[in-house]
């Protein structure tokens, strides 16, 4: 494995933001941190406070608001129950010294004619509205020459929020070209003009404190697992920011997987530990991304990109919504279509987080327009590389998928040191942390160097377990074939017998394990077995019967 020039010209580059914008401790960034809650949420102000307690931010920096409990709220709403009350509690708390303009806009805001603010971050907590409706009648004259698609203004209230501070004459209509966008620096007028935006959100309550906690836990022993990326959308552009995040994962020594063909990843594909996750194109989450008890872990970064993977994020069937029911720490979207071009940038806000940087920055050095569509759910103060890997290595073996930490350093060995250092230190892993996947490495690490009767000793140890874990169903299968290329088609078919007892088993999966492990079958002297399989495939494959 080794690690794309432009990749690493693109670290740097990142690396030079990241001394830019986070110059300051957590601590000095949670010391002027907004929080704002919605007094009508029975759960909001608790929420809040509980944030606020857990990052040592002033309980006084939080701001009640009167809003709606609604998710999507109208114009006049918004003007009335967040804008303008938010604007006047950062004026009275003297969080922002502006000159007030002497009237209110063509949407009743009050807007600033002069304003200078050390505000780190907004954040919104759950109960907050989320988007704003779409009103024709009051789509702004002047922008006559906008393109009609973007001539409108609905959006999300974290990206109107984001223009809070804005002058007189800035519309809701249409979109705002973000001044962090790729920059390392903005000018001080710019970043008194603009309010870096995040939100704690779910679809329950207990959703988003797990959250909380399991951002604090990840910043403690580090993001640990591997990455997935899976291209094949509808446009070469979005597949291009896709595989750039994966080449930076790469460069960061995790394994990564590259779903490439035109159908989206399900069960029948790997995604043991997915600390990482980034995909599209589908409306909705589905597959693993539904299943309520897969192991995720702390800290895991998940982005879908669709143009309404946020339009609800309570409801537990939208992409980010299911992202936060999971576990998943940190992941961004849009509320309404916000055409491809002003997505966020996966690629840019990995680079950032990966360079040490956090949440909130990563967010907005990531996101093209603002008075747009894009929220992102997060801890802003979120660093899920604040720990080094040898520190992971050293300091975090409790944690569960400790192992990945562990095939992250064989990664990086087997680049800068080459494969026997790679192979040693795999093997003492392997006999103190024990585990399929890291089983699985050490067997490719052996394979790489022609020993394969090393390998298959290696994953012998799998012949003594006879039931797995949901997430390890497909890497047994890739196990097993791996048994087979190597002339162990005993143990192979042993393995996908097994996995075939399941009771559980998703349908794809199953016909995938049906017709991979037919063909070993056959090889194996038990053709009845291998008919009988493959009959089973045809049967799941084949259209309901007609009502």
């Amino acid at each position: 494995m080794s690690s794309p020039p432009n990749t690493l010209r693109f670290l740097f580059v990142f690396f030079c933001a990241l001394q830019s914008l986070s110059a300051q401790t957590n601590e000095e960034l949670a010391e002027r941190m907004v929080i704002v809650v919605n007094r009508n949420d029975p759960d909001s102000l608790a929420i809040g406070q509980y944030y606020a307690r857990q990052r040592g931010v002033p309980e006084t920096n939080i701001v009640q608001l009167n809003a709606p409990t609604e998710e999507t709220i109208s114009i006049s709403q918004y003007v009335e129950t967040v804008a303008n009350p938010l604007l006047n509690a950062l004026l009275n708390n003297n969080w922002i010294r502006a000159v007030k303009d002497s009237s209110k806009d063509r949407y009743g805001r009050e807007r600033l004619s002069v304003s200078v603010h050390d505000i780190s971050f907004v954040v919104l907590i759950r109960g907050v509205p989320l988007r704003i409706n779409n009103d024709p009648a009051s789509i702004d004259e002047k922008t006559e020459q906008v393109p009609d698609h973007l001539r409108v203004n609905q959006g999300s209230v974290d990206s109107e929020i984001a223009l809070l501070l804005a002058p007189p004459g800035m519309s809701m209509t249409a979109l705002f070209p973000n001044p962090y966008f790729g920059k390392s620096a903005i000018s001080a007028t710019d970043a008194n003009r603009i309010l870096r935006v995040s939100r704690l959100d779910g679809p329950t309550s207990a959703d988003v404190i797990s959250l909380i906690d399991r951002t604090l836990e990840a910043e403690e022993i580090g993001l640990m697992g591997r990455t997935y990326i899976d291209t094949g959308g509808p446009h070469e552009t979005g597949d291009a920011w896709l595989r750039a995040a994966g080449e930076i994962a790469e460069a960061a020594y995790f394994d990564v997987d590259f779903e490439t063909s035109k159908r989206a990843m399900d069960f029948r594909d790997r995604l043991d530990a997915p600390a990482i996750y980034m995909g599209w194109y589908r409306p909705n989450a589905y597959a693993q991304w539904r299943a309520p008890r897969w192991p995720v872990p702390v800290g895991a970064i998940g982005f879908h990109l669709h143009s309404y993977s946020a339009t609800s994020v309570r409801d537990p069937k939208t992409w980010l919504g299911a992202f936060v029911s999971q576990g998943y720490c940190a992941t961004f979207g849009n509320v309404f279509e916000p055409y491809l071009e002003f997505t966020h940038r996966p690629q840019v806000l990995l680079a950032h987080l990966i360079a040490g940087g956090n949440f909130g920055d990563a967010v907005m050095l990531s996101m093209p327009a603002l008075s747009w569509q894009a929220v992102a759910i997060g801890d802003p103060l979120f660093r899920p590389f604040r720990v080094d890997l040898k520190t992971q290595i050293t300091k975090s073996t409790d944690s569960a998928f400790a192992p990945y930490a562990s095939i992250r350093e064989i990664n990086r060995q087997l680049v800068e040191e080459g494969s026997e250092a790679a192979i040693v230190f795999a093997r003492s892993k392997f006999i103190s942390q024990p585990s399929l996947a890291l089983a699985y490495r050490l067997a490719q690490l052996y394979a790489l160097v022609d020993e394969n009767d090393k390998a298959i000793e290696v994953l012998s140890v799998i012949r003594y377990m006879t039931t797995f874990s949901l997430d390890e169903y497909v890497l047994v299968q890739k196990i097993a074939n791996f048994l087979n290329a190597r002339d162990n088609e005993k143990l192979a078919l042993e393995l996908y017998k097994n996995i075939l007892q399941e009771r559980n088993l998703d349908k794809q999966l199953r016909i995938s394990l049906y017709e991979g492990g037919a063909p070993i079958a056959e090889g194996q002297g038990e053709p009845t077995t291998a008919s009988r399989w493959l009959l089973e495939a045809r049967k799941l494959k084949a259209p309901p019967p007609k009502k």
